[in-house]
């Protein structure tokens, strides 16, 4: 059974010349690079499988043997026994288990149905643990084994931590589950006791108020931890390892929802607690969560251990332990290892193998067995179908394979040792390419582990047509397609020789391969197979979706799907929709080269939105526009035209497609024609032209301009201009002339002189304040002076600094002061002068300022104080003497005193300068006033030290020991040498000489070198990138022409210089664009652009390159041009690849003559026009606006290929416009309006009338026209019913009223003449009725087309006076009291709403009318019972019946009391005594009689009265 291990590459194992496999993958590959393919794959590989006989599998129903097979003759011979054995040696079936919510739950935990956990079952239910106390479940505890499972739904209702489940014996804990949002808790007690507990952090796994499945998995010392089933790679949540096995030794006490302890109360839901007495699988495990246990594809009801709880995720045949890694050597067989199950066929395994049962006989052998294996999701293209054998051969198989599920099962492919087996030629010719043939075996195979190849493309020797051109042969594609197939097996090599044992006689398979990949149309390089059905996973640049990628993204459908080969990659192409739609179609009719690929286009855009419209969204909707160059694609690209219909003709709503003109009247302007042309104003819908004319007065407005505002006509006026016409001058101004710029002079009033701005417009006159004087009001009076804001100010002059007998100045109010004294009141001293008060008086003194040490050699002091302003450093009250520590009272200096500014560091401690000179006491080696110098032969010590440092000169370098005194620098003898020491080389020389002290000069080349410098050392120039030799004088090999202004040095030749980048712009002009080569290798190129090989446009450039730009404008509408770029240096020149761009089509020229198809119906109208000229390109659509005149519901347009075609849902009596364009992808031809009017039809949604009462006897009736007329209307007829009280009709339907006359629904559209009728009336006033009554009516309206009834309408007449009322009942009760009852009228009689009713008594004593009234009784009720009255005695009564407006009496009726007791007494012994017993002779017995009589009477009578008693009070209480 064990082959030799065999490499799946193809060489080895197909039987196929290799110069035919070479071909056909060499074809893969370059498809590969062009069409994006799925790689080849065994698409077979754990998939369905089963076989025919369904028990021909060994080991099935029970256990069996077979011989082993041999790789030689001899061991035929022979038969080394091996055993099939089938079963599982585990667990092939779910354990039982205990539900832990059977039993012992308290009643305050609530059992409920409505909030259930995921895939819950029917009549399942889950129970709410409150937060209660005591509040917990106690099941039946029995003793756990070492291994057991706890599996439970949660949902937490509040956080913290809970006790889900606790095991206790004799009070101590055997295990405790508790839960939390942040962790999940084990407690657990060993034969060493209560061990650390568990923690495992659930934080994000487990959330409040959300279902979670919790399943804890214990084997021995393993336990594991599961969240809702499983983790992605089938493991556990979370897995650990115990201290030691669980130690349970009795039954014991179990609390679930709470702690023993009655801590951690478990507040929420929970549902299916289950308690499994084994540890479940993983697959268990996932199947209590999930409600299906994952499918194996080997043997799958076979079980794992416990200890090995989880499948191999490689090797189903093998368990692992929960927390190892798939690489661990720790596992066990899931199955038997003498297990030959059928799934061995095609698990991707050759070293298992499937056996069958042993053929008990040639007729068993020769039938043999039937292999199916169901490709399951989905149909794949299959290239290579090997079976590898680990018996003898078959010496016949037969291939078939299902195309679809749904189909048959067709023939694939056959193999025999001799082909009439299935009456078929050995090695037969293919005639076609979907051609089946039989391909003959060779008369000897291997004894064991031979391969059987079916190689579908080249089955044989034999080609089939078409196989190595597979992606142009459609017939071949559909050939490899397969979502079954199905493998026959008849006879066997070898085993029929009658020295081979018979147990050798079964087939053993250890693989069978099926290499196909997914079926993805060349859009897609792989796919995702684990799916249901697969998934291709489409490649973004093929803009293609769906299971296959067989179609198109919704925006790809300029050219109809394709599928890419091995030469194009056919990816969709985007139509341009210019971002106004979600989706286009393919439209043939509209595609100009529907036969290529990447020219052309047909794609349509559906549903445009942003009120877009046309084959690509590049036109507006009628009503709206798009600005001037406006972008297409933006999404307010369309706006609403917005026409004002006050300031357009026929007030129309349509604009121009571009820039969204409308059409206005003769004086209005704008785009939305709202607002009057210059010179007009006042727009109104009734003016025919629009606004009415300024009439503005040119002398008196700006620039004798004649516009006026828009709505109030107010002209603009010039400045000093008012009035609406700008006729007269302003308030303030004169002279209104045209010649003036502002209209009128202004009167020019003071403001302060003057009372207002007001002047005589005659004289100019202004009216002056009583201080002012003059034509402006502009001068003072007298002793007044300084007109300005507070008026004339009184002069004011100080007594004691002015002469006597003065006054001051009209204008100024300077008052004529004494010497040294000034001010304008003379009231303060002049300038050199201070005050000083005298008495009663002041004098003014000289401030004797010292010119030498005031600022800017002032005389001037402070006229207070006499102090004089001093300079800086300077003090005294007249500034002639220095501060201390300054020196040097000079005249020139801004500083009056100078700083003596010793230098610390140079300066003895403690003293100052001299105060004539300024000198400071120096250190030793310091000089000068300020000790800032050293003295020669030394320099200032750097870093703020004191004293001076000697200097440091080269002896043959510098000129001299002397530096300088500040930075140490030496004198250099030579102009080569640098440095502070006069010891190197100074830059652009090199190699100092310490001898001579000199250096040599670099003498770099300026055009090579990057700079004048060189190495100090060496003196090796720094060269540019294309130069070299020590001065940089010489170019590179493969440069030249070294010039100083490149920064390369030398040039070469450019390269790799890029295409150009094209941007068709329109039909006649492409924006070009490139960029510099990758490698431009010199400083300055030359740039020239072809077109179809002619040189069409040069530039330059030079170093730093920019981008190019070229626009090609003249060109020829859709065609293709091909450019490129030549790229020059000094050196040389290279040539950028050539790309070609396509102008775009221009707009149609021509005229469409649109016309419309006579007759015309109601709802439709059929149009045609002319077919377009394509001499601007391809006609792509033609579209066909439509729109209603009068604003009614927008009709559908139409866009197609066709030259005709019919509007449908249209309105009746509507008066249509209609366009049509004709467009290319360029442009639109439009043709001139049509109009039209649709055909009258019946109208309809006729309203129910309106009916209001007017009085008892009649109605007003109201009805509006029909909201749908459909044509004019004509006439009106109003029907009625009269209606009994209970609804019911009384009467039948009557006509009460027609009125006669002309409605049409477009009045404005129509002319006088057309409109000589008046509308049919629509009210009417129905008289005669009946008071109190209801009546329906309903109204018919009628056009020229047809009629439509209203629906009913119901309405009641007012209400009258009754007339009439029958008399009531009297009936007695008592001796004392009378019944009176009467019963309800009809509304015909009562003709209102009965308020009440009037009991009235007629008496002797009463007779006159009106009768008092003894009671008023509600509407509801229906009797009265009189009392008070006198025994047996008569009384009349009457009924008053009233409603709202008036009253009704009744007849009288009689009613007689009954007698009272007594009274009967009376008149029997009045009898008694009067009668004559002459029968009776003895008056003893005369006697007894009366007596008896009297007696009986007397009960008779209490009887009846207690009875009238009883009768009353009953009556009251109803």
């Amino acid at each position: 059974m064990n082959c030799l291990a065999l490499s799946l590459g193809f060489s080895l194992l197909f039987p196929v010349p290799e110069t035919w496999l070479f071909a056909y993958f060499a074809s893969i590959s370059w498809a590969d690079s062009q069409g994006l393919f799925p790689r080849l794959e065994n698409v077979a590989a754990f998939k369905k499988v089963s076989v025919v006989p369904t028990q021909a599998t060994c080991g099935i129903p029970a256990q069996s043997t077979f011989c082993q097979s041999s790789a030689t003759p001899e061991g035929l011979r022979v038969c080394p026994q091996r055993l099939c054995v089938q079963d599982c040696p585990y667990r092939s079936s779910p354990p039982t288990y205990t539900n832990l919510f059977s039993a012992g739950l308290r009643g305050c935990i609530i059992r409920d149905q409505r909030d259930l956990s995921p895939n819950s079952h029917n009549h399942t239910a889950s129970f709410i643990f409150g937060n209660h106390q005591s509040c917990f479940a106690s099941p039946p505890a029995s003793r756990l084994a070492a291994s057991f499972t706890l599996a439970v739904w949660l949902k937490l209702e509040q956080g913290g931590v809970m006790c889900v489940i606790e095991k206790t014996v004799d009070g101590q804990i055997v295990f405790k589950l508790t839960i939390s949002e942040k962790e999940t808790m084990f407690y657990y007690r060993t034969v060493n006791g209560l061990q650390p507990p568990i923690k495992v952090m659930t934080l994000g796994r487990i959330l409040v108020k959300k279902w979670i499945h919790l399943s804890v998995q214990v084997h021995q010392t393993k336990i594991s931890f599961f969240i809702n089933g499983l983790e992605k790679d089938n493991a556990a949540f979370d897995a650990r390892t115990l201290s030691g096995s669980i130690t349970d030794f009795a039954s014991g006490a179990m609390q679930i929802g709470q702690s023993l302890n009655g801590s951690e109360q478990f507040v929420g839901r929970m549902q299916d607690f289950r308690l499994y007495q084994v540890a479940l699988t993983n697959r268990e495990i996932q199947e209590v969560f999930s409600g299906d246990l994952p499918r194996l594809h080997i043997q799958s009801h076979c079980r794992c251990p416990g200890s090995h709880p989880r499948v191999h995720r490689l090797e189903q045949r093998f368990c692992i332990p929960s927390d190892a890694e798939d690489t661990t050597r720790n596992r066990v067989l899931r199955l038997s290892p003498e297990a030959h199950p059928l799934s061995f066929v095609n698990d991707n395994n050759v070293g298992t193998s499937w056996v069958s049962h042993v053929f008990t006989n040639m007729t068993q052998l020769s039938q043999g067995v039937t292999i199916s294996i169901d490709l399951e999701n989905g149909q794949y293209q299959v290239f290579y179908i090997i079976i590898q054998f680990s018996s003898p051969q078959p010496t016949a198989i037969r291939i078939q394979r299902k195309k679809e599920d749904s189909l048959d099962w067709e023939d694939w492919q056959y193999f025999a040792r001799n082909c009439s087996t299935f009456r078929m030629k050995n090695n037969g010719d293919l005639e076609t390419s979907d051609s089946v043939n039989c391909l003959q075996l060779p008369n000897f195979t291997p004894y064991s582990c031979g391969n059987v190849t079916f190689s579908i493309l080249t089955p044989g020797q034999n080609q089939r047509p078409g196989y190595n051109n597979f992606y142009t042969t459609p017939s071949l594609q559909e050939f490899v397609k397969a979502t079954q197939v199905r493998l026959h097996f008849h006879g066997q090599y070898h085993t029929t020789e009658t020295a081979v044992s018979p147990r050798h006689r079964y087939y053993g398979v250890n693989e069978i391969t099926i290499t196909g990949r997914c079926q993805c149309y060349g859009h897609a390089n792989s796919c995702d197979t684990t799916s249901q059905p697969y998934r291709c996973l489409c490649s973004q640049e093929s803009f293609t979706e769906g299971l296959h990628c067989d179609r198109c993204l919704p925006l790809y459908n300029n050219k109809p799907f394709r599928q890419s080969d091995h030469v194009h990659a056919f990816n969709c192409k985007p139509c341009e929709c210019n971002s106004h739609s979600r989706s286009c179609h393919y439209n043939i009719s509209v595609d100009p080269f529907p036969l290529e690929h990447y020219r052309g286009g047909g794609g349509v855009c559906d549903d445009c939105e942003h009120n877009t419209a046309g084959k690509n969204c590049e036109q507006c909707k009628d009503y709206f526009f798009r600005q001037v160059g406006a972008d297409p694609s933006a999404i307010d690209v369309c706006r609403p035209c917005d026409c004002d219909k006050v300031g357009t003709r026929n007030s129309s709503f349509l604009c121009d497609q571009i820039g969204g003109q409308c059409n206005c009247k003769r004086h209005v302007s704008g785009r939305q024609c709202n607002q009057c042309q210059n010179g007009f104003y006042n727009l109104q819908e009734w003016d025919p032209d629009g606004c009415s004319p300024c009439n503005c007065n040119t002398s008196g407005t700006v620039d004798g301009d004649i516009t006026c505002h828009p709505n109030s006509g107010q002209c603009k006026c010039k400045a000093n201009v008012i009035g609406l016409r700008c006729d007269h001058c302003n308030f303030g101004f004169k002279f209104l002339q045209s010649f003036n710029d502002d209209g009128c002079e202004p009167c020019q009033c003071n403001l302060h002189g003057s009372v207002n701005r007001l002047c005589n417009p005659l004289s100019g006159q202004c009216e002056c304040k009583k201080e002012a004087k003059g034509l402006q009001c502009d001068t003072c009076r007298e002793h007044f002076y300084g007109l300005d804001g507070t008026g004339c100010k009184a002069c004011d002059c100080d007594v004691a600094g002015s002469q006597s007998g003065t006054v001051c100045d009209a204008r100024t109010g300077q008052c004529v002061c004494k010497p040294n004294v000034g001010g304008r009141r003379c009231s303060e001293c002049v300038e050199g002068y201070f005050y000083r008060r005298q008495n009663h008086s002041f004098l003014c003194l000289p401030c004797n300022c010292d010119r030498t040490g005031t600022i800017n050699g002032s005389l001037l002091c402070d006229k207070s104080t006499g102090q004089c302003p001093c300079k800086l450093g300077v003090t005294g009250l007249h500034c002639n003497q220095c501060e201390p520590r300054r020196y040097n009272l000079t005249v020139g200096s801004f500083q009056g005193c100078q700083m003596c500014e010793c230098d610390p560091l140079g300066t003895l401690p403690g003293n100052i300068c001299d105060p004539l000179s300024g000198q400071c006491p120096c250190l030793p080696n310091r000089q000068g006033r300020r000790c800032n110098q050293c003295q020669p032969g030394f320099y200032i010590s750097p870093g703020n030290a004191t004293g001076c440092l000697p200097c440091s000169c080269h002896t043959t370098g510098a000129v001299n020991h002397i530096c300088n005194s500040l930075t140490g620098q030496c004198v250099c003898q030579d102009a080569s040498i640098a440095g502070q020491s006069c010891d190197y080389c100074k830059d652009l020389y090199f190699g100092f000489d310490s001898v001579t002290g000199r250096c040599q000069p670099c003498n770099c080349h300026l055009s090579g070198a990057l700079n004048e410098t060189c190495h100090s050392v060496t003196g090796q120039c720094f060269c540019k990138r294309f130069v070299t030799g020590s001065k940089c004088d010489t170019c590179v090999p493969n440069a030249s022409h070294l010039d100083i202004s490149n920064p390369l040095g030398c040039s070469k030749t450019p390269s790799q210089q890029p295409p150009p980048r094209g941007q068709v712009q329109s039909s006649s002009a492409i924006n070009l664009s490139w960029s510099p080569p990758d490698s431009p290798n010199a400083h300055q190129l030359t740039y020239s652009l072809f077109r179809d090989d002619f040189e069409i446009y040069t530039v330059e450039d030079q170093y730093p390159y920019n981008i190019q730009y070229f626009l090609d404008t003249a060109l020829v509408p859709y065609t293709s041009y091909s450019y490129y770029i030549l790229t020059s240096s000094v050196h040389g020149s290279t040539r950028s690849a050539a790309v070609t761009y396509r102008t775009k089509p221009g707009a149609p020229v021509g005229s469409l003559n649109l016309s419309y198809i006579s007759p015309v119906s109601s709802d439709s109208v059929t149009l045609t026009w002319a077919s377009a000229s394509n001499r601007s390109g391809p006609i792509e659509k033609y579209i066909l606006s439509c729109a209603p005149l009068h604003g009614v519901q927008p009709c559908s347009p139409y866009e197609g290929p066709e030259t005709t075609t019919t509007i449908w849902n249209l309105l009746p009596f509507t008066e249509y416009r209609f366009a049509v364009q004709a467009c290319t992808s360029g442009g639109c031809l439009h043709s001139t309006p049509l109009t039209v009017i649709t055909a009258q039809a019946a109208p309809r949604r006729l309203g129910p009338p309106k009916v209001r009462k007017i009085s008892s006897t009649e109605l007003h009736v109201e009805w509006a026209p029909p909201m749908e007329p459909n044509g004019i209307i004509i006439r009106y007829e109003l029907y009625m019913k009269r209606l009994k009280s209970n609804g019911e009709t009384k009467s039948a339907e009557s006509q009460v009223f027609q009125s006669s006359g002309w409605l049409s629904p477009h009045p404005l559209a129509e002319s006088a003449n057309e409109n000589a009728l008046e509308p049919p009336e629509t009210t009417t006033v129905i008289n005669g009725l009946e008071p109190y009554t209801k009546y329906k009516f309903r109204v018919l309206a009628v056009n020229m087309a047809g009629s439509v009834f209203s629906a009913w309408t119901t309405g009641r007449t007012g209400e009258s006076a009754p007339v009439f009322v029958m008399p009531p009942s009297v009936s007695p009760l008592s001796p004392h009291s009378l019944n009176v009852s009467w019963e309800m009228p009809p509304d015909s009689v009562t003709r209102g709403k009965v308020v009440g009713y009037n009991i009235n008594m007629i008496s002797e004593q009463s007779p006159q009318w009106p009768h008092p009234v003894l009671y008023t009784a509600k509407s509801q009720e229906l009797s009265y019972i009189v009392k008070g009255l006198k025994p047996y005695r008569i009384y009349n009564f009457t009924i008053s019946l009233c409603n709202s407006v008036g009253c009704v009496t009744s007849a009288s009726e009689a009613g007689q009391t009954l007698a009272s007791g007594k009274q009967v007494l009376a008149d029997v012994k009045n009898i008694l005594c009067h009668h004559s017993f002459q029968r009776t002779p003895r008056a003893d017995l005369q006697r007894k009689y009366k007596r008896k009589v009297y007696t009986s009477v007397k009960a008779h009578i209490l009887g009846e009265r207690e009875k009238e008693k009883l009768k009353e009070q009953r009556h009251d209480q109803s």
